[in-house]
């Protein structure tokens, strides 16, 4: 007997799934207060986009290096408890820069080196849980809650990305940096909190078998679909990185200060979670595939959309139609990911969908970066959103083989 699906307000209330969706949500939007504090510090000491953007490089190279070690861990050992550890270490790390930022103040740093360093080690943090947190979704909910498990998932980042800037960029203003470090710092506790609350179920995962990060690349090798939908991932973080790498240039030239660039950001989530309420409608009508493809092109016309903006309005008008199509491609391609993906490999293959869609940006941030000092920051965002257009057109490509 098949179970009936439940709707998203018992999935939210649910004495699992709940604790764990809400603990993510602040956590995601501690990592907001964060994410802008850093980046306008250090664009206010350097004046250089690049070195926003290595701030960027710093916290995301981890999950470039570490992923798949994380992943091999994460299908050895219980789930829960490296997740815990991971938000440990990204609360440490968060919680030293606002201490040494909060005795000495931004002046009295030495330069942008504590802010890199910190950003280093919350990325480490950041490395070890996310495959951890996307494996140990399933053992949350029951089989045929599992796709809108993922969607909510994704909803909390991007809420996140909706709510966190603004409050971050308002907190930067009104009590400096080290106290939206210090927020950030709280947050990973706060999911701490709630994973000590809750008690997933019991997800068999053999003992036998090859428990080595090879087995999961010969997986994607041989399953064109997983691979494809990777592909459609990395591109997701490449065509999303001007939001994070170059909204305090984009806010100068847009003759705006430090506010505007969390409203950048705010904008970009705010098209994102206004379109979570869209996408169960749409997935029905139009399928999982042509959901993620839409979202691909969504995200990519944002951009451009963004890039032609003659004023402010407008710019937050196609931010959010970029983060509409980010949220769409994001619940779609990794839906249909996890649907596919064996149990005893999730770890793993998650650790590969954490490198397509976050050690993507480590390269995007410096290429961002260069050309926006090099050239324009227009020019940047234009040759970001080509990336998510091209691999549209590839995975539409093969549709018909493929997806």
């Amino acid at each position: 007997m098949i179970s009936t699906p439940r709707g998203a307000p018992r999935l939210l209330t649910d004495r699992t799934f709940g604790p764990y969706f809400f603990g993510n949500l602040v956590s995601n939007c501690g990592t907001w207060f964060q994410n802008v504090a850093a980046a306008v510090v250090v664009f206010n000491l350097t004046g250089s986009a690049v070195l926003v953007g290595a701030v960027s490089v710093a916290q995301m190279l981890p999950s470039l290096l570490l992923s798949l070690p994380a992943g091999v861990l994460t299908d050895r050992v219980d789930r829960r408890k490296l997740l815990l550890s991971g938000q440990l270490l990204s609360a440490s790390a968060s919680g030293c820069l606002a201490v040494w930022t909060g005795l000495v103040g931004v002046e009295g740093l030495p330069g942008i080196w504590p802010v890199l360093g910190a950003s280093l080690v919350l990325g480490v943090g950041i490395a070890f849980s996310i495959p951890a947190m996307q494996a140990l979704v399933p053992a949350l909910v029951p089989p045929e809650d599992l796709d809108l498990a993922i969607a909510l998932n994704s909803v909390t980042f991007n809420a996140a990305r909706a709510v966190g800037p603004a409050l971050g960029a308002a907190t930067l203003v009104a009590f400096g940096p080290a106290a939206a470090f210090a927020v950030n710092a709280a947050s990973f506790l706060v999911l701490v909190a709630m994973l000590l609350a809750v008690t997933p179920r019991a997800v068999e995962r053999s003992t036998g078998g090859d428990r080595s990060v090879r087995a999961s690349l010969s997986y994607v090798r041989a399953d064109r679909t997983s691979l494809m939908l990777l592909v459609g991932v990395a591109a997701l973080g490449f065509g999303a990185d001007p939001v994070y790498t170059l909204t305090p240039p984009l806010a100068e030239a847009f003759g705006g200060g430090d506010r505007l660039v969390g409203l950048l950001v705010s904008a970009f989530g705010s098209g994102a979670v206004l379109s979570a309420l869209l996408v169960g409608r749409l997935r029905r009508r139009c399928g999982q595939r042509s959901l993620g493809l839409a979202g691909l092109v969504g995200l990519g016309g944002g951009m451009l959309g963004l890039v032609a903006s003659p004023n402010q309005t407008a710019a937050l008008v196609f931010l959010g139609v970029g983060g509409a199509g980010y949220l769409f491609a994001t619940t779609a391609l990794t839906t249909l990911l996890q649907q596919r993906v064996p149990e005893d490999l999730r770890g793993r293959v998650m650790a590969l969908w954490t490198i397509a869609l976050l050690g993507s940006r480590p390269v995007a941030a410096l290429i961002d970066g260069a050309l926006a000092d090099l050239t324009s920051v227009r020019v940047a965002i234009v040759f970001a959103a080509i990336v998510p257009l091209v691999s549209a057109a590839i995975v539409w490509r093969d549709a018909l083989r493929v997806l």
